[in-house]
């Protein structure tokens, strides 16, 4: 049996109103509020407030492994509340892979449980001696010794989290890739919801923060509750009516009626099709033998949360918590596997570890591709022969990377420098965005290439990428809206690519800064607008607002997050290219990247924004026209100069 250690906590009451910003220092145990939610409105809550409580506390080039370098935790606005969906927690430092902003987000019942302590977002800095957990329960925050954690499965500690604090508590852990500071490491909340890509299980590792353990009673108020449940009630039969929501009701996450058509990234990303048994074995129908149960976020009626349980060939029972679209195209396509079993197991295993599925998946797919190029010998790789479809070489790998033992040690910290590591001409297997591993395929949709590469994390479709068949029907009112004309471009097409993109950038950012689950938009006309986020925020803070106004909220959160890209040293314009390999390589030998397309629809973006298109960074006149005057400030007493950065 797992236990929290005995001996002596650090404990500190301090006196919170709702909406209370908090500090920790690590090093001393300091406790203190340093701000409140009120002083930030013009970014919400969510993602732009802890980008924005980052940005005040970053220097150029910081090191994510630096103590000094912060980890936030803030839940968005409408957590909490009677809203469908709305328990969302954004978790924002610096990304090791890319240098720049590492930003995640993630649902469960953290973010209501912060909220209902009085708390909007959570600052923790410094470095602690030894391994802690952080326990808050309402306004009392204390430091325990995670000793008897050390080396837990996430699982395993959210089970001991809970005898120890009381089962209605929310749990927010780092499994064994996190302690070992393991770059693909995440951030896990309630033993299942994971908080991927960007390595921040691992900055939160390098603290010594093993656990979170979060308690709030209070309710959440607000200022017009009559017309806010309304609002909250037309949402609800949205979502309950969407003929898409039912498929996800009734499958969990990954319900896709045709999982692939042509584009998957099957064997890193070959350009080859995959082929049509690998479709059938993988289709979401053939995991719901094993579908055990469904849950889901407080107030959310889509429930999408799976357990599926299965045992495998040598008769061993497994658990396989919130199975994601992701998984089927990570291990299924990616690494070649086609029994759903090891596909699930997979999943699990990572869970368990806390490790990211994208990068894990991504780096094995790197190192398989060496071996067979040539590039590594099986000596090199711990006697291993690394081919496609091997369900047990894959498991083994996914151990040895969160152990960080042999060829995992090579392994655990992504392709890039794995190969830079090995060298060899090995880059060419890499299919990155500035340093972040991708599982998105890029070859045929201009307007999901664009918006997942532009992202300011690094390569990821959840800040701006646009699934264009689900928009394809929208009507011309909202197109014009939106995107400033009547009648959207041909699926496919480069027309305009610039104007959906930036719409579901802003819209993404808002969703973010709310904790509103993306999965109550899912890009569709048909399910939550902006127009609906609007009237709920309205009620909430009792002063109106327009769908234009949130909107233009959601691009001063975007343009934040560029710019702390630009103080930690990227790159700009040079940045925002695809990876060769998807120019190079056509896919089924008829689609690839037009670079000139490309090329082109940068300067639309850029120069739609108001940006310098030479650079690829606001200008001051566009932070200005947001509001954020002191992000130009910044700039200036950080002793960057307008459009060039001093190396």
């Amino acid at each position: 049996m797992v236990g929290v250690g005995s001996t002596a906590s650090a404990r500190r009451t301090i006196r919170v109103t709702e909406g209370a910003i908090v500090s920790i220092d690590l090093c001393s145990g300091a406790v203190s509020t340093i701000g409140s939610l009120e002083n930030y409105t013009p970014v919400l809550g969510g993602r732009g407030l802890s980008q924005a409580l980052l940005a005040e506390r970053l220097t150029p080039r910081m090191d994510p492994f630096d103590p000094a370098c912060p980890v936030i935790l803030a839940a968005g606005l409408l957590c909490g509340t009677a809203v469908p969906s709305a328990a969302r927690m954004s978790i924002d430092s610096v990304n090791p892979f890319t240098g720049g902003i590492g930003s995640t987000n993630v649902g469960g019942s953290a973010a209501a449980a912060l909220r209902r302590a009085g708390i909007a977002a959570l600052v923790l800095v410094g470095r602690s001696r030894s391994a802690v957990i952080v326990e808050i329960d309402d306004g009392q925050v204390t430091l325990h010794p995670a000793s008897m954690l050390a080396g837990t499965r996430t699982s395993d500690a959210d089970r001991a989290l809970r005898r120890q604090f009381g089962n209605d508590i929310a749990t927010v852990v780092i499994g064994p890739a996190g302690e070992r500071l393991a770059w693909p490491a995440t951030v896990v909340v309630d033993g299942a919801r994971t908080a991927g890509r960007c390595g921040l299980g691992a900055v939160l590792g390098s603290k010594r923060v093993k656990a979170i353990a979060v308690r709030g009673t209070r309710a959440i108020d607000v200022a017009e509750p009559d017309r806010f449940d309304q609002a909250a009630a037309v949402v609800r039969e949205k979502l309950e009516g969407s003929p898409f929501n039912r498929r996800r009701m009734e499958y969990g996450v990954y319900c896709y009626e045709t999982p692939w058509e042509i584009e998957s990234p099957y064997r890193n990303f070959s350009g080859d099709a995959i082929p049509k048994t690998k479709l059938e074995h993988l289709h979401p129908d053939q995991f719901l033998p094993y579908l055990a149960g469904k849950t889901g976020c407080e107030q959310c009626p889509i429930q999408c949360s799976t357990t599926h349980a299965f045992r495998d060939d040598a008769g061993t029972d497994w658990q396989c918590i919130a199975l994601q679209g992701n998984d089927p195209d990570n291990f299924g396509a990616r690494l070649d596997l086609d029994d759903p079993r090891d596909v699930l197991r997979a999943h699990a295993l990572c869970n368990e570890l806390g490790l990211d599925v994208d990068v894990t998946s991504a780096v094995i797919a790197w190192a398989i591709d060496c071996q067979i190029a040539g590039v590594l010998s099986p000596s090199e790789c711990d006697d291993r022969l690394l081919r496609w479809g091997d369900p047990g070489m894959v498991f083994d790998l996914i151990g040895a990377i969160a152990a960080r033992e042999g060829f995992g040690d090579v392994l655990s910290q992504g392709s890039v420098r794995a190969a830079a590591r090995i060298g060899r001409d090995s880059e060419r297997f890499c299919r990155h965005v500035r340093g972040n591993d991708l599982f998105e395929c890029l070859w045929t949709s201009p307007a999901w290439a664009f918006g997942t590469v532009l992202a300011p994390r690094g390569g990821t479709h959840t800040r701006g990428a646009v699934i264009e068949e689900r928009i394809a029907g929208l009507p011309s009112a909202l197109a014009e809206r939106w995107y400033g004309t009547d009648r959207l471009p041909p699926l496919g097409s480069w027309t305009n690519v610039e104007r959906l993109v930036i719409h579901q950038e802003r819209q993404a950012a808002v969703f973010d800064a709310l904790g509103v689950c993306m999965f109550a938009s899912s890009g569709r006309p048909d399910m939550m607008l902006p127009e609906d986020l609007a009237e709920l925020t309205a009620a909430a803070l009792g002063r109106p607002l327009s769908e234009d106004e949130l909107l233009r909220t959601g691009e001063r959160i975007h343009v934040q997050e560029r710019m702390i890209n630009r103080l930690l040293g990227l790159r700009g314009r040079d940045d925002d290219y695809p990876p060769q390999h998807f120019i190079d390589v056509a896919l089924d030998g008829q689609h690839r990247i037009d670079p000139e397309a490309w090329e082109t629809a940068l300067d639309r973006y850029y120069a739609w924004r108001g940006w310098d298109t030479a650079t690829g960074w606001p200008t001051r006149e566009a932070l200005g026209h947001l509001g954020l005057e002191q992000l130009s400030r910044w700039l200036d007493e950080t002793h960057f100069e307008s459009g060039t950065e001093s190396k």
